[in-house]
């Protein structure tokens, strides 16, 4: 007979591998897909404890996806480095905001924006002008300030979600900053990898993970095997491709996030 603990692994590790293959190849740092499938198989858990898991498994997805784009030679790290230090406060501040806030607003208000961000992505393929550049330019100036400001509003927002931030920050990153698709889900999963880690000390610190240690390893465990195959698989696609499967998949959980609200 398989162990509680077994059927435990083999319930979330699988979810964990499918999230952190899918988060690396769109930089989104799987938060985004991961929130809502939790929120459906955790009726009855808080928001602070649902962003708090996801926030671990984002950082550890956001870590192993890092960790293959170094390789990769696609992280501006200077920009990366100052975006972190101005996102930073903000992941603190979300963190304590959403211990203020119910299921009842947090599911609408989820679900809403994952759709809303979805259409505007689909119906405006952001890498589509940037396709032919395959280098990155130097990040400076008026872009670096717009860069710092929204990477802290982004913080916020983020945190307050448990999505990490990747769904906004990666066509942020391409959108304002005009950095090719490519370098800016590299580079935001750097940006990621850091302000997953301080929400997630955050929340630690208030003692969101009491009962659910094994459930965040577990998930863990699964995207840190996934990451990698979606960072390799990245390579074989074209950015306007990857921010369009992006917006396909949060028009779905959002949709399915707000279905069941009624």
């Amino acid at each position: 007979m398989i162990s509680p603990e077994i059927q435990e692994f083999l319930r979330y590790a699988p979810i964990g591998f499918l999230v952190g293959g899918y988060g690396t190849l769109v930089g989104a740092g799987g938060g985004s897909v991961l929130v809502p499938i939790l929120l459906m198989m955790m009726p009855d858990e808080s928001p602070a404890k649902i962003t708090a898991i996801s926030l671990a498994v984002v950082f550890f997805n956001a870590y192993s996806g890092t960790v293959a784009y170094m390789r990769m030679g696609r992280i501006d790290y200077r920009a990366g480095t100052i975006f972190t230090v101005a996102g930073i406060p903000g992941a603190i501040l979300g963190t304590m905001l959403v211990r203020e806030m119910p299921r009842e607003l947090f599911d609408p208000i989820f679900g809403t924006l994952l759709v809303l961000i979805g259409a505007w992505l689909f119906s405006n393929p952001l890498g589509s002008t940037s396709e032919t550049d395959n280098t990155n330019q130097p990040i400076a100036g008026t872009r670096m300030l717009i860069g710092s400001l929204g990477s802290a509003y982004i913080g916020v927002v983020s945190s307050l979600l448990g999505i990490g931030g990747g769904i906004i920050h990666v066509p942020f990153l391409i959108r304002a900053l005009k950095m090719p698709p490519h370098f800016a889900t590299a580079t935001s999963h750097f940006v990621l990898t850091f302000i997953a880690l301080t929400a997630t000390i955050t929340h630690v610190s208030m003692g969101e993970f009491q009962g659910e240690l094994s459930t965040t390893m577990y998930l863990a465990v699964g995207v840190m095997m996934g990451a990698p195959i979606g960072a390799a698989v990245s390579t074989k696609l074209k950015g306007s491709l990857i921010v369009k499967m992006l917006a396909l998949a949060l028009c779905f959980v959002g949709i399915r996030l707000l279905v069941r609200m009624f």
